[in-house]
């Protein structure tokens, strides 16, 4: 279990698996389990096999990041990719944070000489498209499939697990095969909103191994990247 007691922007971002206070969890579930799978008609089908294929194409890449909070603060930093399973939010000041996952938890670090918390890769919203396979759609997680002038909307949510809340996953639609993620917007449990869009996209050859990599720091030293 995650501690309330963290920053307002690891919420903001990780939302992981706790129950929001005003609601409990059977509430929850029973909420999830009232929706049924979303209908999808075949041009929505046609454009989430799209996004599969992208994604599953999608394998190494570098992009700056902005990201809003829930009360409207703005962080910046820089994001690499590297799938299946391995990303990495480095954040610039003010903001002190590092936010890694090496392809089975993901770690953060508030602060250079700070204690190191991992949780579940799962815990992430961008698990789905961490997977070694995406395959959006076939756990009925597709809330809904909208086009926009140039963009393509993804919603997805596990009704199993409604607590993680959910995630829309927002990409550059220049028609056919020719997608790129430029956004995701999370609302949580709670109906709090974080948005995080991407700038600057460049697919990265090699990406260095350490990269992906965050050592819990020596007693009495600095924390080692």
């Amino acid at each position: 279990m995650l501690d309330y007691a963290m920053s307002s922007l690891f919420r903001g971002f990780l939302f992981v698996c706790l129950l929001a206070a005003c609601a409990s969890t059977a509430t929850l579930y029973a909420m999830a389990q009232d929706r049924p799978p979303v209908d999808l008609n075949a041009q929505q089908r046609a454009d989430l096999g799209r996004v599969n294929t992208y994604l599953n194409q999608l394998g190494r890449l570098s992009a700056g990041f902005m990201q809003i909070a829930p009360d409207g603060a703005v962080s910046r930093g820089n994001f690499f990719l590297s799938r299946p399973g391995r990303m990495r939010f480095e954040y610039a000041p003010p903001d002190d944070m590092l936010i890694i996952a090496d392809g089975t938890s993901v770690a953060v670090r508030e602060g250079a000489d700070a204690m190191i918390n991992r949780y579940p890769i799962g815990a992430t919203p961008l698990s789905p498209i961490l997977e070694e396979k995406v395959r959006l759609g076939a756990k009925n997680e597709v809330a809904a499939v909208k086009r926009d002038t140039g963009l393509l909307r993804v919603r997805l949510r596990d009704p199993k697990e409604p607590e993680k809340g959910e995630i829309t996953l927002i990409f550059l639609d220049r028609g056919g095969n020719n997608l790129e993620l430029r956004q995701w917007v999370v609302i949580d449990a709670q109906g709090l909103t974080t948005q995080i869009g991407l700038s600057d996209i460049r697919p990265a050859g090699a990406l260095d191994p350490k990269l992906f990599i965050l050592l819990d720091p020596a007693p009495g030293s600095q924390n080692r990247r």
